[in-house]
């Protein structure tokens, strides 16, 4: 399942999707959940540093951008969880219709043009698999993860 995972991030983008260092949505919110995705452990010779993470943040303010809801998953790629405190986050509109929540530094962020296309999401599922399925194998190995408010 997670060779999957690997295999989709390294393939280059299409030609319809855009990987610009922009934000679509600057954000405060507090992070209410933090599910990474089930890793390869049963490899010694593979070393996980970073891989793909859902987190779910409730919006206490709209920075920039608009987002409708007052809580929504992103998805992140992390070695370990966000500290539980409120803060600012720049989030980048992804094609699977959610948002990745950026890594580059804020200061070199610019905000995306509206009519800049979406990005590939941080995770694609591969055959048979969906968001909601990478997520529920994530919660039933990684139970320590889930929402603690």
């Amino acid at each position: 399942m997670f060779y999957s995972v690997i295999l989709s991030l390294a393939l280059s983008a299409a030609p319809e999707t855009s990987d610009i260092d922009c934000y679509d949505v600057k954000i405060r919110a507090k992070p209410v959940a933090q599910i990474p995705t089930v890793y390869p452990d049963d490899d010694p010779e593979y070393i996980v540093i970073s891989w793909p993470w859902f987190v779910d943040l409730k919006i206490t303010k709209v920075l920039e951008g608009e987002i409708r809801k007052s809580q929504i998953t992103a998805l992140a790629v992390l070695h370990t969880g966000y500290v539980r405190k409120s803060r600012i986050w720049f989030l980048r509109r992804n094609t699977a219709g959610f948002f990745n929540i950026i890594r580059t530094e804020p200061s070199r962020l610019v905000r995306c043009d509206p009519d800049t296309p979406a990005a590939n999401p941080y995770l694609r599922p591969g055959a048979g698999e969906t968001y909601e399925s990478y997520r529920r194998a994530g919660e039933e190995r990684y139970k320590l993860y889930g929402a603690k408010e």
